[in-house]
């Protein structure tokens, strides 16, 4: 299979006077030509730093220390950032950026924005029929070039953000936490836009988010992500219905339903009794810079001695997971 993305073993280190913030830790997946996956995991774990890297946007004093990031056949991690700039930022991969008011500009209207990346790209400043193609295909009527961001909406301005990331034409689409601060029937309306250009447009979407349930109605792929890792990786139905991680199973019966036993796992061997209420997830008391084992070792009911040190990545055809209860 021809992938659109593969990422091998990215490392992304923040520097800090305190020491070495590994935000993300020898991450690796790959992304199918039109299909999407989703990254999901808690505040803080790397999940919005994976999607900079994959852009190479990571703020300081962030660094891609090592590994792959592979764009048809080109490890783009090696090339120079003004060949990233002019061949592959917008054209080849774009993102939606978490808050899209925070990503839009407020001194400059709609239009002067939009014109920008095209001035940027070697495009004509005035291509009005790029501009007005892009902001169609979200649903919104070329008018709103002259509005500034005030005067748009939640949900105008999502939308704002997706056309500009999709001016280009970008094969891959990366939209870091596309639906928070919208209300439900908005966020409905942005994830049935998403999957409609996804088919439309043939791209590939990398799905961030700490919402599974938002995740479930995108992505095909699901890897779950805690401090910086992988420790999840499968198709989302296997996810969901068959969650292998202790972290992930955690995440799936933290999720409300109508009835209760809907959130037992089907694996409800290592369930005790009370599984049907809904779980709270701990937060963890290790070093986030200084830690070896397992990382989710702190809060698991199933830890044992082995389990300070590095789990082992069992595979299977659809995935894989990071966990000594496979081993």
């Amino acid at each position: 299979m021809n992938f659109a993305l593969t990422v091998n073993n990215l490392k992304v280190h923040y520097f800090t006077q305190f020491g070495n913030v590994k935000a993300v830790d020898d991450v690796s997946f790959t992304l199918g030509k039109n299909e999407s996956i989703g990254i999901v995991g808690e505040s803080g774990c790397g999940k919005s730093t994976l999607g900079a890297a994959l852009l190479r946007s990571v703020p300081f004093p962030g660094k891609i220390v090592d590994g792959q990031i592979v764009l048809d056949n080109q490890d783009i991690t090696k090339i120079s950032d003004d060949e990233f700039d002019k061949k592959i930022r917008w054209k080849e991969i774009s993102m939606i950026f978490q808050g899209a008011l925070n990503s839009l500009d407020p001194v400059f209207n709609v239009g002067s924005q939009m014109r920008e990346i095209l001035k940027q790209h070697g495009y004509p400043r005035d291509d009005i029929d790029v501009i007005s193609e892009s902001l169609k295909s979200v649903l919104l009527e070329p008018t709103i070039t002259r509005k500034y961001p005030h005067q748009l909406s939640g949900g105008m301005k999502q939308r704002v953000a997706i056309a500009m990331a999709l001016l280009l034409n970008p094969k891959i689409l990366i939209a870091d936490e596309p639906t928070t601060s919208l209300d439900v029937m908005v966020q409905s309306q942005i994830i049935n836009l998403l999957k409609k250009l996804k088919r439309d447009r043939n791209m590939s979407i990398v799905f961030i988010s700490h919402d599974l349930g938002v995740i479930s109605e995108v992505s095909e792929t699901i890897a779950i992500m805690y401090r910086g890792q992988i420790v999840e990786l499968g198709k989302s139905y296997e996810i969901y219905k068959n969650p292998k991680h202790p972290y992930t199973e955690k995440l799936v019966t933290s999720i409300p339903s109508i009835k209760n036993k809907e959130n037992i796992p089907q694996n409800s061997d290592r369930k005790s009794e009370g599984s049907a209420r809904l779980e709270r997830i701990e937060s963890s008391q290790q070093s986030i810079i200084k830690q070896m084992g397992c990382k989710y070792f702190d809060n698991c009911p199933y830890a044992k001695e082995k389990c300070r040190n590095d789990p082992p990545l069992i595979n299977d055809k659809n995935g894989f997971v990071r966990c000594w209860l496979y081993e």
